[in-house]
């Protein structure tokens, strides 16, 4: 996704009432039961592993659309 679209993901999920979203990230479920969405970036809890495919990780949409908007600013993608 790029961050355009996860931003947009996360406007759609506040304004359907949902606080939360969710993302299929590549890995493993190991000894932790959080995982972030990228280095230093925002923290979500572990949800589920699907066999050759990854981990789903749910996150707090608001902090995750802000965290984008930050980094974007950041790399002057704004």
């Amino acid at each position: 996704m790029t961050p355009q679209e996860i931003i947009e993901y996360c406007k759609r999920q506040l304004e359907s009432g949902s606080s939360n979203v969710g993302f299929l990230l590549p890995g493993k479920w190991g000894k932790r039961n959080t995982r972030r969405l990228w280095p230093n970036g925002p923290k979500g809890e572990i949800l589920s592993e699907i066999p050759g495919r990854g981990i789903y990780v749910m996150f707090d949409a608001k902090e995750v659309m802000e965290a984008t908007k930050r980094q974007m600013k950041k790399f002057n993608i704004l």
